[in-house]
């Protein structure tokens, strides 16, 4: 993942604690490689962000006069994937609410969750006059509990134009960010990833074979540490902090000014069912908001990147029209 230098920030808030933001009024470019050892990286995607002047993924600049909508997110919010959605639901807020005196806050950011949104509704809730909120969210963002920014070393390695070998994240390295180049880099870190020859035949012959890496999404072996799924047992417990926090913000905001758009994650998608972590969201935001404040956005299999978990353009598509049915209902409220 080839990430823009000099735009990642922390954000120091009124406790005292930090959280991952963007510095104002930034280009922010995302281009992400896949491959394998042996194979030539391919680029999924390279999307270009614009922050605001409060270093939020959004078009429009923050007006202090103004109410706000909190739209609370992660990768699929901000988003890391595709074409920023937000800027169109911007404007169709606008046409369905020209003269509200409410206006929309992207707080969507990869790799967060409740953890983050408690952080901003605990510290900016008065400041940004925050009245309403929609999570758009899937269901392991309610067991990401981190409250806290980037490492120093991560800010320290994004703020220079240097390679930083080893970070899942890499610096694009000023304007050197061509194609031709990340690619070339991609490589490089993919086999220094891999450093035992048993190691990258193994891992060479997973990126040749569907077959392999259907059967490893199963077993984890040979193409996986554990099955990719396996995650979602060790996250039940978060969770249920996780509601606490989602619990208190419903108390803070109101439950009928509380949304929640539910986005399956790729696997759900692939396979038509709900893991056991959204079935427990959705209940658990059925017995808390109203049962007409939930939608569930029902991406398909083809609504995703080819490899990564992200959904594609069609699938930011289907997200905004989601969110967009929850502001269209709220604005009638």
């Amino acid at each position: 993942m080839f990430l823009s230098e000099g735009v990642i920030t922390n954000k120091t808030l009124k406790d005292g604690s930090t959280t991952q933001w963007y510095k104002p009024n930034k280009a922010i470019n995302w281009t992400v490689f896949y491959g394998y050892p042996f194979h030539k990286p391919k680029l999924e995607y390279s999307v270009w962000l614009t922050s605001n002047d409060i270093g939020l993924i959004q078009s429009r600049n923050f007006e202090p006069a103004k109410e706000s909508i909190a739209i609370f997110g992660d990768s699929f919010t901000e988003p890391q994937a595709t074409n920023p959605w937000f800027y169109s639901l911007e404007n169709h807020w606008n046409s369905i609410s020209p003269n509200s005196n409410f206006q929309l806050l992207n707080f969507g950011y990869q790799g967060t969750g409740i953890g983050r949104w408690d952080q901003i509704t605990n510290n900016l809730k008065d400041d940004y006059k925050i009245k309403k909120a929609v999570y758009v969210a899937i269901s392991q963002d309610f067991a990401r509990l981190n409250q806290s920014g980037w490492s120093e070393g991560d800010l320290d390695c994004f703020d220079t134009t240097k390679s930083c070998p080893g970070l899942y994240y890499q610096p694009i390295l000023g304007n050197d960010q061509s194609t031709k180049t990340l690619r070339t880099r991609a490589s490089q870190e993919i086999a220094g990833r891999h450093h035992q020859l048993n190691d990258r035949i193994t891992f060479a012959l997973c990126g040749s074979s569907e077959l392999l890496r259907q059967v490893s999404s199963l077993t984890g072996k040979p193409c996986y540490k554990s099955p990719p799924t396996e995650y979602q047992t060790s996250l039940q417990q978060q969770m249920g902090t996780g509601f606490y926090f989602f619990k208190k913000h419903i108390e803070l905001y109101g439950k009928e000014n509380v949304h929640l758009v539910w986005i399956p994650e790729r696997n759900e998608a692939a396979t038509g069912n709900k893991s056991p972590l959204s079935r427990k969201l959705i209940r658990f935001a059925g017995n808390h908001i109203p049962k007409e404040n939930i939608i569930l956005c029902e991406l398909g299999p083809n609504d995703y990147h080819e490899k990564d978990g992200h959904q594609n353009e069609e699938g930011s598509r289907k997200i905004y029209k989601c969110v967009s049915q929850s502001l269209e209902k709220m604005n009638k409220e």
